[in-house]
């Protein structure tokens, strides 16, 4: 069972989510996390809803999934298609577990500028950094004579922001809509679609020959 502090940490995220930051009250988070409301427990744990807040979304931050060690994997090492769509998914599977944090981002987090540019500078930046280089070291992998042309002088930070703004506002659009896009594309014909697209613009490597 986890401890009183993890419970709380736990539940005030996810009542920032749902309810928003200010409508969340130190006795509804204690209340959720099984603690007397209006007791003050909770400030043996922590010293402010912000400091919950700070917590909350620094934990997220550090945590290390699929998407991480993705974004890590050596281009030329794998299949160009496979490995980018399953950075795509796995960046949609981020959003979700993230569900909470992406709500407090777009809702609150403009209340607290230090948080908001922690949150770039670690985990939007981070991410768009290693995808840009991800995309760099594809294209330079297969940037030969005999490779199929794909569009010359390509600015790979620029396709790599396209692509995770485009994850996040499908993401965020499903998520308003109770979990289903409101265009009625599906999770997969919208990976396909995306990863095809960034593709299109990656030298496609030479064909192999037969032996």
């Amino acid at each position: 069972m986890p401890d009183t502090r993890s419970r709380i940490l736990t539940e005030a995220m996810r009542l920032f989510g749902e309810l928003g930051y200010t409508a969340t009250t130190i006795s509804k988070i204690e209340a959720a996390a099984g603690l007397s409301p209006g007791s003050g427990a909770l400030y043996k744990h922590f010293r402010s809803k912000k400091d919950i807040l700070s917590f909350g979304l620094r934990e997220r931050i550090r945590k290390k999934d699929a998407l991480t060690t993705l974004l890590r994997t050596e281009a030329t090492a794998a299949d160009p298609r496979a490995l980018l769509r399953a950075v795509a998914k796995s960046g949609l599977e981020r959003l979700a577990y993230e569900r909470d944090v992406n709500r407090i981002l777009v809702r609150d987090l403009a209340a607290f500028p230090e948080l908001l540019e922690e949150f770039r500078t670690a985990e939007v930046a981070r991410n768009h950094a290693a995808l840009t280089g991800l995309l760099q070291t594809h294209a330079s992998a297969h940037t030969t004579d005999d490779a199929a042309p794909g569009v010359p002088d390509t600015d790979w930070s620029a396709v790599a922001a396209i692509l995770q703004d485009a994850l996040s506002h499908y993401w965020l659009m499903a998520d308003i809509y109770g979990g289903t896009h409101p265009t009625g594309v599906t999770e997969d014909a919208y990976l396909d679609t995306l990863t095809d697209l960034a593709l299109a613009l990656v030298p496609a490597p030479p064909p192999q020959e037969e032996s």
